[in-house]
């Protein structure tokens, strides 16, 4: 069987298209030299960005090493601090460290001042807590009371309220308790 010359065209064609010439070949040489060249640029450029940011890590961590020295030194020097303005208190055996009671019992009353009710509760709480023979717990009692009644949860204000009336039935908290009781 002789090839049909109607395939014989698209046959040729297709030979033809993958042949060369000096010139295309030529062009092909010299884009691939400069993407050749452009490809050892930007590995360079590369390297160099690697080499900024190991020194760029290196200068943090000495900086952070700095803050760090830093904070050290203010953390010890806000110690002395407290510590000589009573803030911190030495229990009288020296086996613990705590917040003075006036500092804590200050912390608490300043939360209700300010009306932030739900951190006056917790604080004075860790006032009652920490120094329960104090003379200001009646005042914490009734003031986590009011609290309470402020931010509308009336029941644990009662709780808080017949607290202070049952503990200290005598104190002039006791006597405002027992009038807030009769108003919730």
């Amino acid at each position: 069987m002789k090839p049909s010359p109607i395939l014989a065209i698209p046959i040729f064609a297709v030979l033809l298209g993958c042949v060369a010439t000096p010139g295309q070949v030529k062009e092909i040489n010299e884009r691939q030299t400069a993407l050749e060249a452009r490809m050892d640029n930007l590995s360079k450029e590369i390297q160099e960005i690697k080499v900024m940011e190991e020194e760029r890590n290196k200068q943090i961590t000495e900086i952070q090493k700095n803050i760090e020295r830093i904070y050290a030194r203010l953390k010890k020097r806000v110690s002395e601090l407290e510590k000589a303005s009573g803030a911190i208190y030495i229990d009288p055996l020296g086996f613990t460290f705590a917040e003075s009671p006036n500092a804590l019992y200050s912390q608490a009353d300043s939360y209700y001042k300010e009306r932030k009710f739900e951190d006056s509760i917790l604080e004075f709480q860790r006032f009652i807590d920490t120094y329960p023979q104090d003379i200001r717990v009646p005042d914490s009692y009734l003031k986590q009371g009011l609290s309470l009644i402020n931010i509308g949860r009336r029941q644990e204000a009662r709780f808080f309220l017949e607290t202070l009336i049952n503990k200290f039935p005598e104190s002039k908290e006791a006597k405002a308790a027992k009038v807030k009781l009769k108003e919730i």
